[in-house]
């Protein structure tokens, strides 16, 4: 039997697509950035310089593996795969967590930010969790 995917599946799918094109983007510039910094720090003896190229070398790497994982949950989405849906689960309720351990952070800013950034990935969690969302994984 072949379910037929939700609309806001197929969008959130799209979603997850165009962030990871753009943290793809970014990480690799990010890691150039680091590689070519801390190599050029190393040689001229600028410890400080290096130590940045280094962070950001890694950054990128983690960048580009976040961006991975958004086009596998895009695919398992696409798909209706339950994996997909527990993989964007599983990111989603981490998002959620950090950004309620970030509003303790305090000051205003950080509170309102917080709250706002809260709101689009609590609100996605809330809809995959639908029922009828949830049968269209077999859930």
């Amino acid at each position: 039997m072949v379910t037929e995917r939700p609309s806001g599946v197929t969008i959130l799918a799209i979603i997850y697509i165009l962030l990871g094109l753009l943290s793809l983007v970014w990480s690799l510039l990010v890691f150039g950035v680091g590689a070519v910094t801390g190599l050029t720090g190393a040689i001229v003896g600028a410890e400080n310089m290096a130590s940045f190229g280094t962070a950001n070398f890694w950054g990128g790497i983690i960048g580009v593996a976040g961006a991975t994982l958004d086009f596998i949950i895009a695919y398992g989405l696409l798909n209706l795969r339950p994996w997909g849906w527990m993989l964007a689960l599983i990111g989603l309720a981490i998002t959620v967590i950090t950004g309620v351990l970030g509003l303790m952070s305090g000051g205003f800013f950080a509170i309102c930010c917080g709250i706002l950034g809260l709101l689009v990935p609590a609100g996605i969690l809330f809809y995959l969790l639908q029922p009828e969302v949830r049968k269209a994984f077999g859930r």
